[in-house]
C-alpha cells in the first residue's frame, strides 16, 4: 500500500473534509508514492516517536496533534524544525488526523469513553453541514446515462453510500424557436415529452464541477435544472455523551482509576447526582455552553482556565479537568480502527509526551 492509498483508507475512517478550516491535517511530511512498511499511531510526533517508528520498521506515523502550523517559517534544528528534519532524514512519513478524527462518532472522545468503560455513546454537539441538492429534468431514455455521468462527478454520495438518486416521472413541454438545435422536437412546434425528475445530493463546494458535468452529459442544449441549499445534521460532531448513574465524586474517582492519571482540577457546581456525562477531548471549554445545552450533568475535558472554571461554578455546572493528555488514548483507539479496516502492520506508540510531571 502506498501513502496515497493509505490516505484514501483513512479518509473513510475520518474524512479529512471534516477538519476545521484552521486545522492542518493529512500528509504533512512525506511522499505520496512511498510504500507503507508499518504505521505508528500517536498523540504527538516527538523525536522519540520517530525513533520508535524506525526501531520497529515503520515508516509512517499518524499523529493527532499537527506538528506543522503556519507559524513555522523555517526548518532548522530549533523547535519543531528538529522533528521535521528527523522525519525527513529517517524517511518517515507523518500524517495528521486531528479535528477530522474529533468529529466522528467513533472518534477521540468516544475512545476516551471506552477507556472509562462506556461503549454506548452519542454525539454531544452535532455538526451541521451545508449541502446542495440538484433537481434536473431528463428524457426517460436518457436518465440512466445522466445518473452515471453525475455519479462520476461525485453527485449522489451520502455517507457510506454512493449513486443515491431519487426520480419520478413527469410530462414536459417546450417549443424550439428557429435558432434552436433541439435534441427532441421540431423548430417552431410545441413538443410534449415524457421526462423524469432526477434529484441527488452533493457537497456545496462542488457546485461548479457538478454543473459542468451536468451540461456535458445532458442531451438538451439548455437543460432545465435547479440547485437548492439544504442543511444536514449527520451522525457527526464534537464530543460524546453517555449515561452515568452516580455522584460527581465517584466519577472523578473512576476517571483516575481507569486512566491512571490524576485529575487536574474539578469544579462542582451543584450537589445533584450525575445521570449524563459529556466528554470533549483536548481543550473543550470554549464549547461548554453548547455542551450543557445538550442536557449533560458534567463535562469532562482538559485545559480549563481559572475564569472558565469560575464561570462554570456560577452557572452551577460540573466540570472535570482531566488534562489535555487524556487524548493520548486515541493512539490505541486509532490503532484498533485501522487494524479492523486494513491488513497492515500497525501499533500504538509507547512514548509518553505529557509535559506535566505532576499528573503521572
Amino acid at each position: 500500500m502506498k501513502i496515497k492509498e493509505l490516505l484514501q483508507e483513512l479518509d473513510e475512517i475520518a474524512p479529512f473534509k471534516d477538519s476545521e478550516d484552521w486545522d492542518n491535517t493529512g500528509l504533512l511530511v512525506g511522499d505520496m508514492e512511498d510504500e507503507v512498511t508499518g504505521i505508528l499511531t500517536a498523540l504527538d510526533c516527538a523525536p522519540e516517536t520517530v525513533d520508535e517508528a524506525v526501531d520497529n520498521g515503520m515508516n509512517t506515523i499518524i499523529a493527532h496533534h499537527p506538528l506543522i502550523f503556519p507559524k513555522i517559517s523555517a526548518v532548522t534544528e530549533d523547535f519543531y524544525g528538529r522533528i521535521i528534519r528527523k522525519l525527513i532524514k529517517s524517511d518517515v512519513n507523518l500524517i495528521v488526523m486531528h479535528t477530522n478524527l474529533d468529529h466522528q462518532p467513533k472518534g477521540v472522545s468516544h475512545m476516551i469513553a471506552e477507556v472509562l468503560g462506556f461503549t454506548s455513546t452519542e454525539i454531544l454537539i452535532p455538526k451541521k453541514y451545508e449541502l446542495k441538492k440538484l433537481r434536473v429534468n431528463i428524457p426517460a431514455e436518457n436518465k440512466e446515462e445522466l445518473k452515471q455521468g453525475l455519479s462520476e462527478s461525485g453527485v449522489g454520495n451520502q455517507g457510506d453510500y454512493s449513486e443515491c438518486f431519487f426520480e419520478y416521472p413527469i410530462t414536459g413541454q417546450f417549443r424550439p424557436n428557429e435558432d434552436a438545435n433541439p435534441h427532441i422536437g421540431t423548430n417552431n412546434e410545441l413538443e410534449i415529452v415524457d421526462e423524469y425528475i432526477v434529484e441527488a445530493i452533493f457537497e456545496s463546494d462542488e457546485q461548479d464541477k457538478v454543473i459542468d458535468a451536468l451540461l456535458k452529459v445532458h442531451p438538451y442544449e439548455e437543460p432545465a435544472f435547479d440547485i437548492f441549499t439544504i442543511n444536514n445534521v449527520p451522525n457527526k460532531g464534537l464530543g460524546v455523551k453517555f449515561d452515568y448513574e452516580g455522584s460527581f465524586e465517584s466519577l472523578t474517582a473512576l476517571i483516575e482509576d481507569k486512566t491512571g492519571g490524576r485529575i487536574v482540577n474539578a469544579v462542582k457546581g451543584n450537589d445533584k447526582g450525575i445521570l449524563t456525562a459529556g466528554i470533549i477531548g483536548g481543550s473543550g471549554m470554549s464549547y461548554a455552553k453548547d455542551a450543557f445545552r445538550q442536557g449533560i450533568d458534567v463535562l469532562i475535558t482538559g485545559d480549563v482556565k481559572y475564569h472558565e472554571a469560575y464561570d462554570a461554578k456560577l452557572l452551577g455546572h460540573n466540570v472535570i479537568d482531566a488534562g489535555h493528555y487524556l487524548e493520548a488514548f486515541m493512539a490505541e483507539g486509532l490503532e484498533n480502527l485501522i487494524r479492523r479496516k486494513m491488513d497492515i502492520k500497525v501499533a500504538a506508540s509507547n512514548v509518553d509526551t505529557d509535559p506535566f510531571e505532576n499528573r503521572k
